[in-house]
């Protein structure tokens, strides 16, 4: 009886850890795919990881107001494997970036290139990786 007691137990426990909680992916359902835009500012965080990455950029809109854009990017492995160079992309660099509006919010993007103010480009201007969608 305590061998059966000690393999429920066993059990039940194993299957606790397993149904931890997990970061979940998503997919670009949310942004407008078959727009592109461009928006340029400056970079106040930047977080590059799986299952995305996020960079947090001020931007200045036509009436001077600063607005925070939330952009996310493709999983950092995917990008690196691109050749992006994640510490150039850092806190106080004026970027462009270009990628697909959010369909609801405007202030969110989920771009798939980045041009730095020296001009390096990293991603897809032209949209032909699908693979980052």
């Amino acid at each position: 009886m305590k061998n059966i007691f000690a393999l429920a137990a066993g059990l039940v426990f194993s299957a606790a850890m397993l149904a931890t909680p997990a970061e979940a992916h998503h997919s670009p359902a949310a942004f407008n795919l078959e727009t592109r835009d461009e928006v340029t500012g400056v970079v106040k965080k930047a977080t590059f990881r799986n299952p995305h990455g996020h960079i947090d950029l001020v931007v200045t809109d036509e009436s001077g107001q600063e607005v925070v854009y939330e952009l996310e990017t493709s999983a950092a492995n995917l990008l690196r494997r691109r050749g992006w160079d994640f510490s150039k992309v850092k806190r106080g660099e004026t970027v462009t970036a270009i990628g697909h509006p959010h369909k609801e919010q405007s202030n969110i993007m989920y771009i798939r290139a980045i041009r730095l103010s020296d001009g390096t480009m990293f991603g897809d201007p032209d949209g032909k990786d699908q693979a980052l969608d």
